[in-house]
C-alpha cells in the first residue's frame, strides 16, 4: 500500500462505518428509538494518517478497516478532523458533558443561522421595507420586530428537527407521506424557490443597472453566470462558505447603517413605532405581507438540512446530551443570526422614511421601488448614496441567490432521495429553479410591483402546507423519541401558531382576488375550500410510521381509506418502519454537501 494517498483518492468518496457492538471500532448513530445505523463518513474530512497502514504496525491506525480496494482507510467515528477549521466540510462538535455556556463552542455553532437570515435581507424583502416605510412610515416597525421573533420561533423548530432526527424536513415528508402528496409538496415548494429567484435575480440585475448603466436584461444574464462561478466556493469547505455569507451581509448591513447615520431619523418615532402596535387605516394587507415576507417555506428546508453541517456525538452514552446542546447553541444562534437581519430591515425601513419625508416636504415626486430606490436616495444624500445602496443590493443579491441554490438542492435531494455528484445537483437545481427564473425576469423586469405580489402569495400558500409536517413530526413520538417529543404545552404553542400563520396566509390569498362580481366571489370561496380542505388533509393524514398502529382512518369507508392511500385492514400489510433515521436508499444521508 502507498505511504500516502493521492488527491484523487481522497476525491469525496462515502464510506461506511460498522458498529463492532462492544463500542470499539466505528460507532454508529442511534436513533430516537436506540436502533443503530450506518453512518456515512467522507475521507476529505478526517485527519487520515495512511502511513499508520504499513505492514506489521500495531497501532490504532492499524487497526481500523479498509475499503474494498484496500488503498483508503475508514475511521471510526472517534478520528480526529481535519485541524484548519476551515477545510473542513463538516465541523465536528466534542460533547463535554453538558458543562456551563462557553462562546468558543458557541462559534462553532454560527453560520447556519446566517445562511438562512439572508432570506429575510433578498431584494424582495428590500422593496417589501421601501413599500413599508411609504404607506405606512415607522408605524410596523413592531410588528416587522414581531415577525423576526415568529422567525426565530419557527427556525429554531426546523433546526431541532434536523438535529434530533439526522433528516432534513424534505427527507421525512418523502418518508412520512404518501408519493403524490409528496410530489406535490415538492412542486409547490420549487416554485416557492422560483418566486424568491425571480426576485433574487431581478435585484442583483438592477445593481448592476445602477452601478454601470448596463440594461437590466444583461444583468440577469450576467447574474445566471456568475452564479455558477460563485458555487466554487463551496468546494472551499463549510466554514468558509459561512464566512463568506456572513461577509454579504455584513456588507449590506454596513451600507444601510452608515446611510441611517447620515440621514438622521427622527429618534422618537423610531422608537415609538418599534414598542407600540398600531396598523395605519389600510394597511391590513401591506401588515400581513410583512409576516409573509419573512417566514419563508424554502427556508425550513434549508435549516434543517445545514444543521447537518455539525457531526455531533451521537454514541447512546453522549446522544441525548449532545443532541440537547446542540438544540441549545442553536437556538442562540439563530435568534442572533435573525436579530441581526431585523436590524438591517430597521435600517432599510428608516432610511426610506426620511428620505420619503424630505422629498414630500419639498414636493418633489417620487416612486416607492427598488430600481428607484437608488434615485431617491441620491436626491436626498448625494449622488454617492445610489453607489452605496447598489453595493449593499448587490451583495445581498449574490449571496441569496446562492442560498435559493441549495434550499433547492436540499428540497430536491430529499424529496428523490437523489444520489448524484455535487456538480450534478447543481445543475439540476438551477434547470429546476433559475432558468424559470431568467425566463420569468426577462419578461416581467418592468412589472416588478406586480409580480412581486403573485410571489409573496405562492409563497403564503406554500408555507402553510410546509410547517404543518414540521410541527406534526415532532409531536410524533416515532419520529423524534420520547426524549424530544412534544409536551402539552408545546402542542398548544404549535397549533396556536399555525392556525394563526394558516389564518394570516388565507386572508392574504384572498385579499389579491378581485371582487367585481359575484362570480368572483364563488371563485374565492371555492379557493378558500380547496385551500383549507388540502390542509386539513396534511394536518390528519397518519404519518407511516404509525401506520403499523390501527389509526382512526383504517375504520373509514374505502374510498375515504384510498384517499389517505391505506388499504383496507383485513390483508393490511404496514410499511416498512420508516421513523428510525436508518441509511436511506440509494445512499441519501442528510449531511449537507458544500463541495
Amino acid at each position: 500500500m502507498p505511504d500516502s494517498l493521492s488527491m484523487k483518492q481522497q476525491q469525496r468518496r462515502p464510506f461506511i462505518a460498522h458498529s463492532d457492538g462492544n463500542g470499539g471500532g466505528a460507532s454508529t448513530t442511534s436513533s430516537p428509538l436506540g436502533s443503530p445505523h450506518m453512518e456515512h463518513i467522507e475521507l476529505d474530512t478526517l485527519n487520515v494518517r495512511p502511513e499508520a497502514h504499513k505492514e506489521g504496525d500495531d497501532s490504532d491506525m492499524a487497526k481500523y478497516p479498509l475499503s474494498g480496494n484496500g488503498s483508503e482507510a475508514v475511521l471510526d467515528d472517534d478520528s480526529t478532523a481535519v485541524e484548519d477549521a476551515f477545510q473542513e466540510h463538516y465541523v465536528k462538535i466534542e460533547y463535554d458533558g453538558g458543562s456551563g455556556f462557553s462562546l468558543k463552542k458557541l462559534w462553532r455553532f454560527v453560520g447556519p443561522g446566517l445562511l438562512v437570515s439572508q432570506a429575510l435581507l433578498d431584494p424582495g424583502n428590500i422593496e417589501s421595507d421601501i413599500s413599508q416605510a411609504d404607506t405606512s412610515g415607522y408605524k410596523l416597525l413592531w410588528l416587522l420586530l414581531v415577525a423576526h421573533i415568529i422567525c426565530i420561533f419557527v427556525q429554531s423548530l426546523a433546526a431541532r428537527l434536523g438535529v434530533i432526527t439526522g433528516r432534513h424536513l424534505a427527507q421525512h415528508i418523502r418518508l412520512q407521506y404518501p408519493r403524490p402528496f409528496a410530489t406535490v409538496m415538492w412542486l409547490l415548494s420549487e416554485l416557492a424557490i422560483i418566486g424568491a429567484d425571480i426576485q433574487e435575480v431581478i435585484g442583483t440585475a438592477t445593481a448592476l443597472h445602477i452601478l454601470t448603466s448596463m440594461p437590466i436584461w444583461a444583468g440577469v444574464v450576467i447574474t445566471a453566470v456568475d452564479s455558477f462561478l460563485f458555487l466554487y466556493v463551496q468546494r472551499l469547505g463549510v466554514r468558509v462558505t459561512e464566512l463568506v455569507f456572513g461577509l454579504m451581509v455584513t456588507i449590506l448591513a454596513v451600507c444601510f447603517w452608515v446611510e441611517m447615520i447620515m440621514i438622521k431619523p427622527d429618534a422618537k418615532e423610531l422608537i415609538k413605532g418599534m414598542v407600540i402596535p398600531r396598523i395605519p387605516q389600510g394597511s391590513i394587507v401591506q401588515a400581513v405581507g410583512i409576516i409573509g415576507c419573512v417566514l419563508m417555506p424554502h427556508n425550513l428546508y434549508l435549516h434543517s438540512a445545514l444543521v447537518g453541517s455539525r457531526k455531533l456525538d451521537r454514541r447512546p452514552e453522549a446522544r441525548v446530551g449532545a443532541i440537547r446542546e446542540a438544540m441549545r447553541y442553536f437556538r442562540i444562534e439563530t435568534s442572533i443570526s435573525l436579530m441581526y437581519a431585523y436590524l438591517i430591515n430597521m435600517a432599510v425601513v428608516v432610511v426610506f422614511c426620511k428620505a420619503f419625508d424630505v422629498l414630500r416636504a419639498s414636493g418633489t415626486p417620487y416612486v416607492a421601488s427598488l430600481a428607484d430606490g437608488a434615485t431617491v436616495l441620491s436626491t436626498v444624500l448625494g449622488r454617492g448614496s445610489k453607489y452605496v445602496y447598489a453595493v449593499g443590493l448587490l451583495a445581498i443579491g449574490q449571496s441569496t441567490t446562492m442560498s435559493g441554490t441549495l434550499a433547492g438542492q436540499y428540497v430536491t435531494e430529499g424529496f428523490w432521495n437523489m444520489a448524484v455528484k455535487p456538480w450534478q445537483r447543481v445543475l439540476i437545481t438551477r434547470g429546476v429553479s433559475l432558468v424559470p427564473a431568467l425566463i420569468v425576469a426577462l419578461s416581467a423586469s418592468s412589472h416588478m410591483d406586480l409580480l412581486s405580489e403573485i410571489i409573496n402569495v405562492i409563497q403564503a400558500v406554500v408555507l402553510s402546507f410546509t410547517i404543518i409536517p414540521l410541527l406534526k413530526l415532532q409531536a410524533t413520538v416515532e419520529v423524534v423519541g420520547p426524549e424530544f417529543v412534544f409536551g402539552r404545552v408545546a402542542r398548544g404553542a404549535a397549533a396556536t401558531l399555525t392556525l394563526a400563520i394558516v389564518a394570516l396566509n388565507a386572508y392574504m390569498v384572498v385579499s389579491v382576488i378581485p371582487l367585481y362580481s359575484p362570480g368572483m366571489y364563488v371563485a374565492m370561496v371555492a379557493v378558500l375550500l380547496v385551500y383549507l380542505g388540502v390542509l386539513a388533509y396534511t394536518a390528519l393524514f397518519p404519518l407511516r410510521c404509525k401506520w403499523r398502529q390501527q389509526a382512526w382512518i383504517d375504520r373509514a369507508p374505502s374510498y375515504i381509506r384510498l384517499l389517505f392511500a391505506r388499504r383496507s385492514v383485513s390483508g393490511y400489510t404496514p410499511p416498512p418502519d420508516v421513523s428510525s433515521p436508518i441509511e436511506p436508499e440509494g445512499g441519501d444521508t442528510h449531511i449537507p454537501d458544500f463541495r
